[in-house]
């Protein structure tokens, strides 16, 4: 029992000197990518070159005979996953193995190319994939604010990294215990938010790092989002590889002192009122992702404003289904869409002259959006929170422009962190 307590500490002491690594070179490379990001052409044509990418405005990338077709990630998603990668893949389908979404979050349509050594986890390694957005996409369905859905995004950039560490192997080296496949932290860079209904959507991405450590392992990687040519959205994240009993044993991002919840505040009901919700406008929709809100306009972390939010989860949520075979979790995404469709109700309380038919939100600001995840969402969890914390708003100009900093919570822990969630109203393009 000693040995197992000491072996135990051993292990998580090096697990946090892994993530203290990983959170400083994310920071220091941070610094780089936001300088690469100054001019958009400029940022496409050198990330292009790194890549060896032709970054012709007027020659986008064609739509062409996949590597990998959507039937192949289907089945990788919740079939065969040798029936995607190939027979030295098939000891993967007699246990539980990491998997990417499936259903409707299964948001790649084709891998078109893709390179690195299977066996070798390691850089360089890369992968450019496809997704096509059909103009009745379910998530444009969804009421909401005007713009394709945070969360869908940030699984657009995220998803093909998981597919190309699976086609590295990374499964079939490690030891079979290490079968989730969790999201740890990363940044996105907006640029002008392009009309996607109708396009193809390219996603090209590579691994940059691989850390191992204390019976952990941890990959890192780089993206960029383009369509027509031009790029929209780039960035970078991590992801580790742990076992179920590692993440059941997560406290969370407050590993010392708890940050003690607003809601839980005894003068919460006087400071606080109701915030009208776009889910009360109407039937509930797929990413209605809290059943009832508050705001203090003048409160919060910066005396800014800051809104509150609560959903009461159950064992049989859509997500957990499609995320993942077996392996139904939350995605962090979601958490993310919850936290900015909050801020939108802000919005409009705020500003009631906005509309949604006339106007859409862009996401572009500085410094990046940064998210930090450090627990999970599971059916046996009851209750989800979050506060976002407003830091910035812009009322002089005829549109808003706000930015805040965000946390969210499950059954009373914090598990998640979000810096510089930017949310400018523009008049619409997507009439």
């Amino acid at each position: 029992m000693d040995i197992n307590r000491t072996l135990h500490k051993k292990i998580s002491g090096a697990s946090l000197r892994l993530l203290a690594i990983l959170d400083e070179a994310m920071a220091q490379t941070n610094a780089i990518h936001q300088s690469l990001l100054e001019n958009q052409s400029k940022a496409l044509a050198v990330l292009s070159t790194l890549r060896g990418i032709a970054a012709r405005k007027e020659n986008p990338m064609p739509v062409r005979a996949p590597l990998f077709s959507r039937q192949q990630l289907e089945e990788f998603a919740s079939g065969s996953v040798a029936a995607c990668f190939g027979p030295d893949y098939a000891v993967l389908d007699q246990r539980k193995t990491p998997r990417i979404p499936n259903g409707r979050l299964l948001l790649i349509d084709r891998i078109v190319d893709i390179s690195g050594t299977r066996g070798e986890p390691q850089p360089p390694a890369s992968i450019t994939s496809q997704v096509e957005i059909p103009a009745d996409a379910w998530y444009l369905q969804e009421k909401g604010y005007p713009q394709i859905p945070l969360a869908i995004l940030m699984e657009m950039a995220l998803q093909p990294c998981g597919i190309l560490s699976a086609y590295l192997g990374t499964s079939l080296i490690l030891p079979p215990q290490n079968n989730l496949f969790r999201n740890l932290d990363g940044d996105l860079h907006f640029s002008a938010m392009p009309d996607l209904r109708g396009k193809t959507v390219t996603n090209q991405a590579q691994m940059t790092r691989s850390l191992a450590s204390g019976g952990l392992y941890i990959q890192a990687y780089n993206f960029v989002l383009s369509v027509d040519g031009v790029l929209f959205v780039s960035g970078e994240s991590s992801f580790g590889y742990f076992t179920p009993e590692t993440m059941g044993k997560q406290s969370g991002l407050d590993t010392n002192e708890k940050r003690a919840m607003l809601i839980e505040n005894e003068n919460f009901p006087q400071a606080f009122k109701p915030l009208k919700s776009i889910a009360s406008k109407g039937e509930r929709g797929l990413l209605d992702l809290f059943d009832s809100s508050w705001v203090d306009p003048r409160g919060g972390r910066y005396s800014q404003g800051v809104v509150v939010g609560r959903k009461e989860l159950k064992a049989d949520e859509w997500f957990y289904s499609n995320h993942f075979y077996q392996d139904p979790v939350m995605p962090g995404s979601l958490g993310v869409e919850a936290i900015t469709r909050g801020l939108w109700d802000f919005v409009q309380q705020e500003f009631p002259e906005v509309e949604s038919e006339t106007h859409m939100v862009e996401f572009m600001g500085e410094p990046a959006l940064r998210w930090k995840y450090r627990g999970q969402v599971l059916p046996t969890n009851k209750t989800t929170y979050f506060e976002i914390h407003i830091k910035k708003i812009e009322r002089s100009s005829r549109l808003p422009a706000i930015c805040a900093d965000a946390d969210f919570w499950v059954d009373g822990m914090r598990i998640y962190s979000i810096e510089n969630l930017n949310m400018t109203l523009k008049a619409s393009r997507m009439q």
